[in-house]
């Protein structure tokens, strides 16, 4: 029995290799019952109305779209070394790409747009250690609020330490382009882009929020920059009220509604926007 259930999964995994042969309906039990230290190499346009948890140690590689039809979720990582590559994820009635609370996780190369939340978001006192890498997150709105949710990227809400931000574009989102409003911990951004964001009516609009009110917790950000983020506020970098040292090197802000708010942070080789 467990020969067969094996080669069972092997021939699901090699389909999916093989273009796009996988019926909607199969790719989320191929991919949720794939087996650690697996890959699971998608293409094509899977049009789903499920979520789909991707197991510890499973890669989902692309290039491939999943128009999710308002879904709850899209892909959820929750466990360790969970790694999405070369995905569009849309149409998702929250994040697109939801981690919580998995650690060492991996999303490279994705596009999240069109959703109705945030389009990756990291989340959870065990989220530690994940990497969002090269990604574009665009487009974004809830539309039942007026915009106040969807930012291109949120970690928030109590998140561990060791989550990174790198080579990544936010623009024409709804709320925020990086959203880091009660993180539990500091966060790195490096050679980052927010623009244009703050499309929807009640959105705040700013390209890196850096926190909340009473936190005390240090972000990073090396080589970011943030321009024409307009909405509510549409400040290129918010310190919104968290009062740490911030560093910032090699950051850039201009055009945008209203000027930086930089409370205590450090600036090297910065040109922000007074």
């Amino acid at each position: 029995m467990i020969t067969k259930s094996v080669k069972f999964l092997s021939l699901a995994i090699s389909a999916a290799i093989l273009g796009g042969s996988i019926a909607n309906a199969d790719i989320i039990s191929t991919i949720q019952g794939a087996a650690s230290g697996s890959t699971v190499t998608v293409s094509g346009t899977y049009s789903l109305t499920s979520s789909i948890t991707v197991p510890s140690n499973v890669t989902v590689k692309g290039p491939a779209t999943f128009n999710f039809n308002s879904a709850g979720n899209g892909f959820v990582l929750s466990g360790t070394n969970c790694k999405l590559y070369s995905l569009t994820v849309e149409a998702v009635n929250h994040p697109g790409i939801y981690i919580y609370n998995g650690n060492t996780c991996r999303v490279d190369s994705c596009t999240a747009t069109g959703n109705y939340d945030s389009g990756i978001q990291i989340q959870g006192s065990s989220a530690k250690s994940n990497t969002i890498y090269n990604c574009i997150s665009k487009s974004n709105y809830d539309s039942a609020t007026g915009g106040q949710n969807a930012d291109g990227y949120s970690i928030k809400f109590s998140t561990g330490s060791g989550n990174s931000c790198q080579s990544c574009d936010a623009h024409s989102n709804s709320d925020d382009g990086f959203d880091f409003w009660q993180a539990g911990a500091s966060i790195t951004c490096t050679s980052c882009k927010s623009y244009g964001n703050g499309s929807g009516s009640a959105g705040n609009g700013n390209g890196f929020k850096m926190g909340s009110s009473g936190m005390n917790v240090a972000m990073t950000y090396t080589s970011c920059t943030a321009y024409t983020n307009k909405g509510t506020s549409g400040r290129g970098f918010d310190t919104n009220g968290n009062v740490a040292k911030h560093k910032l090197t090699s950051c850039h802000s201009y055009s945008n509604k209203t000027a930086d708010r930089l409370g205590n942070s450090t600036l090297s080789s910065c040109t922000m926007q007074n």
